[in-house]
């Protein structure tokens, strides 16, 4: 491979760390001590508009999060032939694992080739060709090492992805278990035993029978489909013929949730060291009663249940709202109103916990103004995809090489300049709150700038020369022991200004701030 490597900021290099180099990206697996990086990564055609080097190219995208400074490095992928029309697609599936690998699938003429970049030596190989005439590779799912090839009418080929070698046929279309809901009102997910985060599993055809509806084809039935292309049997734990089931799950060492539904009565409960804690109970024959629906945070530290209300045998549009439980305790530590129009998809009603599913703090909803954050224990929201150097529509696009436990939004932070010298951040940097406001740590501003914090008077006062601002503490975030304010207010106290500049080689609305006397 060619690899071509160019630097944004010229001076990230000389003043920050020395680690940063072509070939040599802190991994989560080898993060050298306190790198903090978010990592994203661009299959491109040289016709694009963002690739100086008009060759097809993966690009990574690597920003620091105790600056918000970034550099790119491109690795051209020499064997295309640009003369050809030819396209990317993006593995689809889950990839936690090994994030620093990434997939795609190459489609040029008759051909389908996977394409594997390892980011760790900005290396990309071809690690499978289909034709054409042999199916249409479906997708790719790099957590389960496999993908899959559409050959005809419920015909469905996987192979694995380390060997290439075909391991499983089926007839239905294997899905991805990501999905961490305990009932089957949204993604019919009710297996028992529960399918492996990350695996591909396979559920029955059905057909239509009158009088019946829908039922399973004779001699089929669900499975997940292991490594080794064996079958390993799904039950249910629904009770037979009916829709009543005892749903049960170990959240930590101590507690479990439990759900119950018993004709139209539901119940969700926590046990928590042998003892039933009551979250929600309803009963849907009443005219008047509230519905749940429950999902728990990856490390199981909370569960959210989206909760709607029926009043007078109607369901009330708008009238939902989140409520979000302790595991420890069972406590109702938040209560969300989500204020929706009425018109909600089973998409809608469930959180994405974001970094790939591995932080209980950070939820994304649809239902909370479209693409909004929330963090759990405080009311701020954050835009999901606002001021970030690339824009990224998925959590597929970047992965981190840190924990996200000490951060309040997993927007990139805005750089802060001040003669010469960037902003360090300790923590959550700089960010744009959800009205554009944008806020940033007391303590490393006024560092920066070199001025002084008096804390004196139960008061803040920020002094900068002869100027001094007290803030006021309705503005105040406080979050993990720091103080985040309004930027251009504290600036503006201290007689400093305020310049927003953008740069060419980052997203449109990505901005980096300099302050001037």
């Amino acid at each position: 491979m060619k690899k071509r490597h160019f630097t944004v900021f010229l001076l990230f290099l000389l003043f920050f760390w020395g680690y940063i180099f072509p070939g040599k990206v802190a991994m989560a697996s080898e993060e050298e001590a306190g790198a903090k990086q978010k990592i994203y990564f661009q299959w491109m055609y040289h016709t694009y508009s963002q690739n100086e080097t008009k060759e097809p190219i993966v690009r990574k995208t690597i920003v620091d999060y105790s600056t918000g400074l970034f550099t790119h490095e491109d690795t051209v992928i020499d064997f295309i032939d640009k003369s050809k029309d030819y396209s990317f697609s993006e593995a689809d599936g889950s990839n936690t694992k090994s994030p620093w690998i990434r997939y795609s699938t190459l489609y040029t003429g008759s051909t389908q080739q996977i394409l594997k970049f390892d980011s760790r030596s900005n290396k990309v190989s071809i690690i499978g060709n289909v034709n054409k005439s042999t199916g249409t590779i479906d997708a790719i799912y790099p957590d389960a090492n496999m993908y899959v090839v559409e050959k005809g009418t419920r015909e469905y080929l996987v192979y694995s992805l380390t060997t290439n070698k075909l391991i499983h046929r089926t007839k239905e279309r294997p899905s991805e278990h990501t999905s961490l809901y305990v009932t089957n009102l949204l993604f019919h997910n009710d297996f028992d035993p529960e399918p492996t985060k990350g695996s591909l599993y396979v559920t029955p055809g059905k057909y239509y029978v009158s009088g019946r509806g829908y039922v399973d084809n004779p001699g089929e039935y669900s499975y997940e489909i292991r490594p080794d292309g064996s079958k390993r049997r799904l039950g249910s734990y629904r009770k037979k013929n009916t829709d009543d089931y005892v749903y049960k799950k170990m959240l930590t060492s101590s507690t479990m949730y439990k759900q119950t539904k018993q004709k139209r009565m539901f119940k969700h409960e926590l046990i928590i060291n042998g003892k039933a804690h009551t979250l929600l109970e309803s009963n849907s024959a009443k005219a008047n009663y509230i519905f749940g629906v429950a999902q728990f945070s990856p490390n199981g530290k909370y569960v959210v249940l989206w909760v709607n209300y029926t009043e007078n045998g109607r369901r009330v549009p708008g009238k939902e709202e989140y409520r979000i439980f302790d595991t420890s305790s069972a406590k109702l530590i938040q209560t969300i109103p989500i204020n929706t129009t009425g018109g909600s998809s089973a998409i809608d009603f469930g959180l994405g916990w974001v970094n790939n599913n591995n932080t209980d703090h950070i939820m994304q909803s649809g239902l909370l103004n479209k693409g909004a954050l929330r963090v759990i224990g405080s009311n701020l929201m954050t835009p999901s995809r606002s001021g970030n150097v690339i824009n990224a529509s998925s959590q597929r696009e970047y992965f981190y090489t840190f924990d996200l436990a000490n951060y309040l939004t997993i927007n990139d932070p805005v750089p802060v300049k001040y003669q010469g010298e960037y902003m360090q951040f300790q923590g959550q940097g700089t960010f744009r709150a959800m009205d554009s406001t944008i806020y940033t740590p007391v303590d490393e501003l006024v560092k920066l700038i070199d001025g002084s914090v008096d804390r004196s008077k139960n008061e803040i006062i920020v002094k900068y020369q002869d100027k001094s601002f007290t803030l006021n503490p309705d503005k105040q975030i406080r979050w993990k022991n720091r103080i985040y304010y309004p930027l251009r207010e504290i600036l503006t106290g201290v007689s400093l200004k305020l310049l927003v500049e953008s740069n060419s080689k980052a997203a449109e609305d990505w901005k980096e701030l300099r302050i001037i006397d």
